[in-house]
């Protein structure tokens, strides 16, 4: 998920406050697989993409 982590990134340069997990998911998971490039995110289990950002915020700490 890079573009969660230049999101990550951003916030942070900018001085914002950490997003949560559900934050992320909503706009990387959720969004994501509204669009067209992404809307295959469907076909597969969410519990690795969630795990995935799960990991990058602990990262983050």
């Amino acid at each position: 998920m890079n573009d969660s982590l230049a999101f990550c990134q951003q916030r942070y340069r900018s001085g914002e406050k950490k997003s949560t997990n559900s934050e992320l998911q909503k706009l990387f998971i959720t969004q994501a697989k509204k669009t067209e490039e992404r809307e295959w995110l469907s076909e597969v289990s969410n519990i690795p993409l969630q795990q995935s950002l799960n990991d990058l915020n602990q990262a983050l700490l």
